[in-house]
């Protein structure tokens, strides 16, 4: 059920993108309908078409479709051609469910379509206002309007979507931007340049460029896919550990996924990049392997340990490290796992380092776990709530935890309270 603000904000972009579609088929000459809707078609494709960055982000190509468009010809056929692109474009859900605009809620499909409308063609408004020329070659002269296009676009494409999560999600814009946005930089850089370049070709070859730019993208698509599968079953190798540890230690059931969860939220909040709390989340995963030496009566033992059964339990860091150390792309997280019980004053183990010499990841770890442990029942005591838990871990600021990850996790906390829960 939409909240109030989402149905206000929808309404306001919807009654402001349909009259500049309107507007933009009206001042479109007859004689480029042809040219509208086989760019139309095109962008569909590329929007059909996204390229997975990770296994929840994908980016499409139609930004630089709809970018080239602009370019060549104008402000009011790009943006119906861009329009069309959202309309036509059809995916398949992680259920393997297809999506189109004959299953899509209505609203979903005007604001989208109204959005890209607004913001490609303000972008054409851009270039030609900043000096730019239609249809003919960007570089050298027009190319300082072409980059004010590209960046519009992307600035308003980007405002637009990040206002609508900040609405959905009942979180700071801020919160979306660095959270959820940021990371499509690069992939916005990338596809500005390749639509310019795409522009240079069409006004050489013609329409033959557009086979130059679909060509690279199902090459491109297709290596991705089988990086996805690669990464599938890493992804399933790790999961065959996890399983093989939570069968042994009952009690644990659960706790690597809820780290994992965790740690990704805190990363976030110290603002790590999406490709580092990729391995961060794996060393999640993987931060207990190390118990898998451990024997089942010692794990599960309902009693306090003894001094020998506790020393045993301390090792299973460093066995862990040496579980993953010979493993090329755990070089990094191999460590982390090592240090996920070094306190920030030094008392914890297995080397008893302290402060900065502790790695940020594996202070993240440690945090994680404390806070899953507490709020799980163990053989010795009930669990804590989550409100207990919170205050125990901010009690243990500058002797277990550095006042950078505590104040990452007041933050995450205060924002992110519902995902701070133990999951079986």
């Amino acid at each position: 059920m939409l909240n109030r603000s989402v149905k206000i904000y929808i309404t306001l972009i919807i009654a402001s993108g349909l009259p500049f579609i309107v507007y933009s088929a009206c001042n479109m000459p007859l004689y480029r309908i042809i040219d509208v809707i086989i760019f139309g078609c095109f962008s569909a494709l590329a929007e059909s078409l996204p390229v997975y960055i990770v296994k929840d982000f994908s980016v499409s190509v139609a930004y630089a479709v709809d970018l080239m468009a602009l370019l060549i010809f104008g402000p009011y056929e790009a943006s119906l051609i861009a329009s069309i692109g959202m309309i036509g474009r059809v995916g398949r859900q992680a259920d393997g469910k297809v999506w189109h605009i004959f299953n899509t809620p209505y609203y979903k499909t005007l604001f989208n379509i109204s959005q890209i409308a607004l913001s490609v063609g303000t972008a054409g408004l851009i270039y030609k206002y900043t000096g730019g020329a239609f249809g003919t070659y960007v570089y050298p002269r027009y190319l300082i309007p072409a980059l004010s296009a590209a960046i519009t676009y992307y600035v308003l494409n980007t405002a637009f979507v990040a206002l609508l999560l900040s609405f959905l999600m009942r979180k700071p814009l801020t919160y979306v931007l660095t959270n959820e946005i940021k990371w499509t930089i690069p992939d916005f850089i990338f596809l500005a340049f390749l639509g310019i370049v795409m522009s240079e070709a069409f006004v050489k070859i013609g329409y033959a460029s557009l086979a130059l730019l679909f060509i690279p993208l199902f090459m491109i698509r297709y290596m991705f896919q089988l990086y996805m599968k690669a990464k599938e079953s890493y992804y399933d190798t790790i999961n065959v550990l996890i399983k093989s540890l939570e069968a042994k230690d009952k009690y644990t059931a659960g706790h690597s996924k809820s780290v994992e969860r965790l740690s990704v939220i805190l990363s976030r909040e110290l603002g790590l990049s999406e490709s580092h709390i990729e391995s961060v989340r794996i060393a999640a995963l993987l931060h207990d392997v190390g118990k898998i030496g451990v024997k089942e009566e010692v794990l599960n033992k309902p009693g306090k340990l003894t001094d020998e059964e506790f020393s045993v339990i301390k090792d299973h860091p460093q066995k862990g490290y040496e579980i993953l150390k010979d493993v090329p792309a755990l070089k990094h997280a191999c460590l982390w796992v090592k240090y996920h019980h070094e306190w920030y004053d030094g008392s914890g183990y297995p080397d008893g380092i302290k402060g900065e010499e502790i790695p940020l990841e594996a202070q993240i770890l440690s945090l994680a776990d404390v806070f899953d442990a507490l709020v799980s029942d163990r053989p010795y005591r009930k669990a804590f709530s989550k409100e207990e838990a919170y205050k125990i871990i901010i009690g243990n600021e500058g002797t277990q935890f550095s006042p950078k990850v505590i104040k990452a996790f007041k933050n995450a906390f205060k924002r992110n309270k519902e995902e701070f829960r133990h999951d079986f």
